[in-house]
């Protein structure tokens, strides 16, 4: 599995998502590559093998448009699961 992740080191809340991405996969031992790329973004965009997690977050009918932890805790599992 490889999850993506774009995000703006600036933000510490971009970053505190960044850190949960990083240690649910070390704490689950799920075997994935994780690709990071730091850029000045408002929100951090997530992938999973290709598809976008997180591309709800961008709908102006949302008003936040920050992916919660509890919804990229699901769609990873949700991934591993399917494999």
């Amino acid at each position: 599995m490889e999850i993506g992740l774009i995000y703006s080191n600036k933000d510490p809340k971009q970053v505190a998502t960044r850190n949960f991405v990083r240690n649910y996969i070390k704490e689950r031992g799920i075997l994935a590559h994780l690709v990071e790329t730091e850029k000045e973004v408002n929100c951090p965009t997530i992938s999973i093998d290709g598809c976008c997690i997180s591309k709800e977050h961008h709908s102006k009918k949302i008003k936040s448009r920050f992916p919660k932890l509890a919804d990229i805790a699901k769609a990873i599992e949700q991934n591993v699961w399917s494999l």
